[in-house]
Formats: structure tokens, sequence, C-alpha cells
């Protein structure tokens, strides 16, 4: 998909701009637009939060490991469309399908009339899976593995989306993404080459326990261990490669891979 996707933007560069969404309060704080094409194809675009960030950049990335783990995920496209901005933004297709989509928050205190923000930890996981099904569970708890793995310190229950029927019933848990705050995105390099040096992952973490050590062990404590492939570390660096560049590029290699150690999964 992602190559249609280029190809479409590529070929004839339409893109009419339906909705731009505002900066700041629920929408966060990176530009947001709702764009068609010269098809009638509806997409979600991104950019960066300030010049020097790589949202856009770890977006594409995270989507590409997550493939690469084997973890479902949205697919983005990294595109420089003129009519957004002069950077490159990240661009995904409308993952809606037609159906109603709603945050896993909103279904959460839909389906048991239980306001999640008055729960942490191992109480507020329980809530959570209390509201899906075995697949989306599974997915629900691949996610949050994978957010280990890239450091994703953003993933609050508002930015997992679940699709819904006209009577409210759960249709699937709307595969990963939204994952822009992952890969210190924001950060400098030197952030980076600390955080390696760290005996574990101490960067922060949403939505059960804070920092990433300790919802591992909340993950692990309820039975979950990472269901990866197998992948290669040459694998991970040139996933990485492609999204980065330079001495930022072979410092986020060596993150990833470190965490990926700690999992028992390299």
């Amino acid at each position: 998909m992602s190559d249609k996707m280029r190809d479409v933007f590529e070929t004839n560069g339409n893109v009419s701009v339906l909705k731009e969404m505002s900066l700041g309060g629920s929408g966060g704080n990176l530009p947001k637009w709702l764009i068609e094409d010269s098809n009638g194809l509806l997409y979600y675009a991104k950019g960066r939060s300030r010049q020097d960030s790589f949202e856009p950049e770890a977006e594409v990335c995270a989507c590409r490991l997550a493939c690469l783990f084997g973890v479902n995920a949205i697919s983005y496209e990294l595109l420089v469309l003129t009519e957004l901005s002069e950077q490159p933004v990240c661009v995904c297709r409308d993952y809606s399908n037609g159906q109603t989509v709603m945050s896993l928050y909103r279904y959460v205190e839909a389906v048991t009339g239980i306001d999640p923000a008055n729960f942490t930890g191992i109480e507020k996981f329980r809530l959570v899976e209390s509201a899906l099904d075995a697949e989306d569970k599974n997915l629900h708890a691949a996610v949050l593995y994978l957010d280990y793995a890239i450091g994703n310190t953003d993933r609050h229950l508002r930015n997992f989306d679940v699709r819904v029927n006209a009577e409210g019933g759960l249709l699937g848990l709307v595969p990963m993404f939204d994952a822009g705050a992952c890969l210190f995105s924001s950060e400098s390099e030197s952030q980076i080459r600390m955080a390696c040096g760290q005996s574990d992952n101490y960067v922060h973490s949403k939505p059960y326990a804070d920092p990433h050590s300790a919802q591992l062990q909340l993950m692990r404590s309820m039975g979950y261990a990472p269901s990866f492939k197998p992948v290669k570390k040459e694998d991970i660096y040139k996933t990485i490669n492609g999204c980065f560049a330079g001495n930022r590029a072979k410092l986020l290699g060596r993150y990833v891979t470190l965490n990926l150690e700690r999992l028992g999964l390299l």
C-alpha cells in the first residue's frame, strides 16, 4: 500500500486539504491534515512540531519496525506534499473503512461505565482488557511491547483506536498507529547515547506504568510475553537507516537492538 500511495502522489501531485487540524488541545502539538487525492481517497498527514524534530520520520520508522517484528500496523509513507509543508510529512490512508472509529478510552468508558482515568497500573490494564476480545488483547499487548522496543513516550488510551458497528459493538482494535513520540523524535543525539548507556529502558511510558521498565514488569505479571517474529540486527539497522541518517541512525539502531536483547529477542 505504501508504494501505491507514493505512486499516486508522485504521479499527479494533486492534494486537496479537507481539514487542517489545530495545534494544541486534543489534537496534540503537531500540524495535522485530512487530505484527499485526485481519486477521492482520504489520507491523514502529520508534520513536525518544530524545525529540528523528527516526528514524521519516527512515525514511518515505527510502522516499518512493527511490520518487521510482525506487529499489525497502519502503513505510513514519508512524502513531500508542498500543499502542506516544504518538509516531509508522514501520510497514512484513512483507516476507518467507512466505519465509526473512537478512542479505546471512550470505548472502554462506554462499555464498562467506568472512567479509565480513575485507575492506574494493573487495575487499569484489567479494565481495558475486560472490553477486548482475545485477538485485540494480543494486539494491545504486542503494541505495548513494540513501544518498549522503540521508546514510545505517548501511548495513552486516546491513541489506541477501535472500530465499532452501528450498535456500538467492537469490530476490532485499529492496528498500531500514532507513534510519532518514539525513537527520541524530539530529543538530541546525546540523549539517545545516554539511553544506550543505561542498564535498562527507563524512558517514560504510558498508559499503565512509568517508566517502560515498570510497564514491562506489569505485562509479564499479566502473562504476556513478546511475540515478535525473529529478526536480525542488520535488518533493524537497515529499517532505521531508511528513515534516519548519520550518527542518529546508528544510535537509534543501537537503542532498539539493546531493548530487543532485554526482551530476549536478539
